[in-house]
């Protein structure tokens, strides 16, 4: 039985449930440890770690930043970061107003397309959480200009899409020497990437994408995840073994729906906590055994 999820967003960023909400479907199915990685936002942390304590539960403070190479998104998680880390969160505010300004710009291009639906109800959607396409997705949706939210990506704000609006600059690189410097580990989030068909929509040129990352200190990389076969997890297990990289993995959990995996619902062996756990509490160790020497 699955007892592990290290890739769960609450409703701080674009998930339904809120952190302590998050936590008692984890409680309800049995999870040992999760993960709160919300985009551009550590705002769900404290009241998720709360709701662990009192339920038993390990809560990994984490961040999932959604960054940019030619091309492409290039999201990295942090785990065990510091989540009241002052730059982290200075850092991660200034995405997000790149993100609210995104939003706006995206709002504009659909209506000029003749989709017309209000930055203002985008922002009612999003809430208090860090708003991204999927509120603009759910904007179309309510509006009827689409059928599902597969539709909505593909037809208008998907990349190489009609409506797509690029976000403000921030590298794969960058985000890693951020995490770091907020205590935590980077880790490279879903290298293969597959549409709702199953095929892959997204696969980076790790050899080319690695190195920059590497020399910032990343630290994993995400192996276990919805929609990889066996072949897929274990050449991403070969290129952890190669470039001497720990392993993550967990659903990408943003609420309950039924074009989603559930919470816990993809395998991840205990054995990936316990490793990222070690490696952190080692960097941890780092400073005061310098101290010592």
């Amino acid at each position: 039985m699955n007892q592990v999820d290290l890739h769960a967003h609450t409703n701080a960023s674009d998930g339904s449930l809120s952190p302590a909400m998050l936590v008692s479907r984890a409680a309800r199915l049995a999870l040992k440890v999760i993960a709160i990685t919300d985009h551009d936002t550590v705002a769900g942390v404290a009241e998720g770690l709360a709701a662990g304590q009192a339920a038993d539960i390990e809560v990994i403070p984490g961040v999932e930043i959604n960054t940019d190479v030619p091309g492409a998104e290039v999201h990295v998680l942090g785990y065990f970061v510091e989540h009241t880390h002052t730059e982290l969160n200075t850092e991660l505010a200034r995405i997000r107003e790149g993100r609210v300004a995104r939003a706006r710009r995206m709002a504009e291009v659909l209506t000029e397309m003749g989709a017309a639906i209000s930055f203002e109800r985008i922002l009612q959607i999003a809430g208090d959480g860090a708003i991204g396409r999927p509120h603009v997705a759910q904007a179309l949706l309510e509006a009827g200009h689409v059928g599902s939210y597969g539709e909505a990506f593909e037809k208008y704000i998907g990349r190489n899409s009609p409506a797509y609006v690029e976000r403000m600059k921030f590298s794969p690189a960058q985000a890693c020497a951020l995490i770091r410097r907020a205590g935590g580990l980077p880790v490279l989030a879903h290298p293969v990437f597959f549409d709702r068909y199953g095929a892959i929509k997204a696969a980076f040129d790790l050899d080319a994408l690695l190195p920059d990352m590497l020399a910032a200190g990343l630290a994993g990389i995400e192996v276990y995840y919805p929609g990889y076969d066996a072949i897929t997890t274990e050449r991403l297990l070969g290129v952890a073994r190669r470039f001497g990289l720990l392993v993550t993995g967990g659903t990408d959990f943003h609420g309950i729906r039924a074009s989603e995996p559930d919470l816990g619902s993809i395998y991840v062996p205990m054995k990936v906590v316990r490793r990222l756990r070690q490696a952190w509490e080692d960097r941890r160790a780092e400073p005061r055994a310098a101290a010592a020497g």
